[in-house]
């Protein structure tokens, strides 16, 4: 039996994914543990793993590592300055504690996020420990990415709003015995072996990447974490809407949703995630659900079509379910999901500030209405079922751990 360590950034997006891999992990005899935001505990013990909290001030989370930027490429230098300050305080606030709780019971793997903080990825170092990363959207080489081109760390400091974050990281690195100039750690960070869940298809030049990149597929099939909800008798198609829980507080784009399906024969279902007062939305149609949550994956099994903020993991679930999408995106990763939707065929995008309830209703009937759009759901439905989903992850999380030697 191995032990697993799971770092994960504390956000749902990223989460939700791994959670079926440690279920995975744990019926196969492996000792899993989550070190994670004390938020999440309910979910992640429910796959049998052990739960490490960490307190968190989620209102500086979501001000801090949520980016606002509503671009095509990642170019606020602020934002990244901002995300790194927050990754360095929990680095320091947690990893301290970590080592102590690990110490006598090393992990044999760590999974680590790219996007999270340092302390599974420093431990790994100093203790090392092999690493492989979890990437619930785009992984990133020469050949694409929603960055643009940067010099090494090491040059990097001659940035002053950057220069002294690195000295801080150099120092940090020091101090827990890692041998490793901040170039080096930060490539050990952002390569080698990965669990990216999305089929490679998917991927911006997938075929570009190799064998050590295992591009699972999404891995949210089996969790639900919202009740029941029961699909309306009428028989007529149904439109789920979501935002996500990060970019859900827009009263004015639920409202002109609302208005574009009111004379509509549909049956809609939004979820708002808590991020606007029902109120806001005005006089609601019968035929119109409005609920914080809903069981997704259970929705969506009876959906025609969802309209969405671009997030990966949410357009593949859909997608997975046989269900075209319309993706009104937020920042670089989200713009980038969308512009692949169009390329595969999967569904459109609408740019937020091209939203009304006549675009919404006339981009609805054209997608719901295109037999092509259909096809390709079904060939990228295939790539999805093909990608080997968690049962691959957990492989390649197995070929990591060091064999234990003949009469030990």
């Amino acid at each position: 039996m191995a032990h697993i360590a799971f770092f994960i950034l504390p956000a749902a997006g990223h989460v939700n994914p791994t959670l079926s891999v440690a279920r995975e992990l744990v019926a196969r005899g492996h000792r899993v543990s989550y070190a994670l935001s004390e938020n999440y505990a309910e979910r992640v013990l429910a796959t049998g793993a052990e739960f490490l909290p960490y307190p968190m001030d989620q209102d500086r989370f979501l001000a801090t590592m949520v980016p606002q930027q509503d671009s095509a490429a990642y170019t606020d230098q602020q934002e990244f300055v901002n995300m790194m300050k927050w990754m360095l305080e929990l680095t320091r606030q947690t990893l301290p504690g970590f080592e102590a709780h690990f110490e006598d019971a090393r992990p044999d793997v760590f999974v680590c996020d790219p996007s999270s903080f340092w302390s599974g990825h420093i431990l790994a170092a100093k203790w090392g420990v092999p690493v492989i990363r979890s990437t619930p959207t785009y992984v990133a080489n020469e050949h694409w990415s929603l960055h643009p081109p940067v010099d090494t760390a090491e040059e990097q400091q001659e940035n002053p709003e950057t220069g002294e974050l690195f000295g801080v990281i150099a120092e940090l690195l020091a101090e827990h015995g890692v041998d490793k100039s901040i170039g080096a750690f930060a490539d050990e960070v952002h390569s080698g072996p990965a669990l990216v869940y999305l089929p490679r298809a998917f991927q911006y030049a997938g075929d570009t990447f190799g064998e050590e990149v295992g591009f699972v597929g999404p891995c949210t099939s089996a969790n639900s974490f919202h009740g029941a909800w029961e699909a309306p008798a009428t028989g007529r198609p149904l439109a789920l809407i979501s935002l996500g829980t990060l970019y859900n507080k827009q009263p004015a784009f639920f409202r002109a949703c609302v208005e574009a399906f009111a004379d509509l024969a549909w049956d809609v279902v939004i979820a708002h995630a808590g991020g606007v007062d029902p109120a806001e939305l005005g006089e609601v149609p019968a035929h119109v659900q409005v609920h914080e949550f809903v069981p997704q994956g259970e929705v969506l099994r009876h959906a025609t079509l969802m309209i969405n903020h671009g997030g990966t993991s949410t357009v593949l679930q859909a997608v997975s379910e046989g269900v075209p999408v319309i993706c009104v995106p937020q920042m670089a990763e989200l713009h980038a999901t969308a512009t692949r939707v169009e390329q595969l065929g999967v569904g459109a995008k609408i740019l937020r500030k091209d939203i009304s309830p006549e675009r919404i209703r006339e981009t609805v009937l054209a997608v719901a209405g295109d037999g092509k759009v259909r096809d390709a759901v079904a060939r990228l439905r295939h790539e999805i079922e093909s990608a080997g989903g968690p049962a691959a992850a957990a492989d390649a999380i197995e070929r990591l751990v060091a064999p234990v030697p003949a009469g030990a």
